[in-house]
């Protein structure tokens, strides 16, 4: 964890009136957005985390309420304006560091499309935080309940990248990505592969048990 906060990106939110402006800048420990084609250097935020005081983690709490932009910028991130759009959802924390008296402040912000994994499996589009060929079969698998085993997950991500379905995202402390596809499509590749014995089905019958796979793995191997 040695100068972790050089990983770290940056939140910029701007607020005008006609008689004052208000200018905060948290930390930003994670991002994940997706680039729009118009208007150019915008993007639509699927997930923000960020540290700060009381003040400004409630500014932040409610810019998300009420749809507002913000500026993100951070390693492999040119600043770009990012919104998460209607509908977002926000959870707040505490933080608690040694040799503080009082504890920082914790905001999770959440597009509707990343909380809600319905969204997901019926709209043809499924955002990840990870491209760990892992953690995309496995995901995709338990999302769209398609039958497979943890061992197929190479192959797969193989198929995605065959058929041009994974689209990178923009990250900060993780490599999101978009994947493109519906259940049916899916389940035709696996009958092609399992027909043409690229992937085998288990010799033995019973319970197939998939690796854990948890949200620090995923990101401490992002950083």
């Amino acid at each position: 964890m040695k100068n972790a906060h050089l990983r770290f990106g940056w939140l910029t939110y701007v607020k005008s009136t006609e008689k004052t402006t208000t200018s905060i800048k948290l930390r930003l420990d994670r991002f994940i957005g997706e680039v729009l084609p118009d208007p150019p250097r915008q993007a639509k935020a699927h997930l923000i985390s960020v540290i700060g005081g009381d003040t400004q983690i409630a500014a932040i709490s409610a810019a998300i309420s009420l749809g507002d932009r913000f500026m993100v910028e951070g390693p492999r991130v040119q600043p770009i304006r990012v919104c998460l759009e209607r509908n977002a959802q926000y959870f707040k924390g505490s933080v608690q560091l040694p040799g503080r008296k009082k504890p920082l402040r914790h905001l999770v912000g959440l597009s509707e499309e990343l909380a809600n994994t319905n969204v997901s499996a019926s709209s043809g589009r499924t955002l990840l935080g990870s491209s760990n060929s892992r953690f995309m079969w496995a995901s995709l698998a338990h999302i769209h309940g398609i039958p497979g085993v943890p061992e197929w997950d190479d192959w797969f991500a193989g198929e995605l990248n065959s058929h041009k379905a994974i689209v990178q995202g923009l990250g900060i402390g993780c490599h999101p990505v978009l994947v493109k596809g519906e259940k049916e499509q899916f389940l035709d590749w696996l009958s092609w592969g399992v027909e043409s014995e690229a992937i085998r089905f288990p010799a033995e019958t019973g319970s197939i048990h998939w690796p854990s796979l948890s949200l620090q793995d995923l990101f401490l191997s992002a950083s």
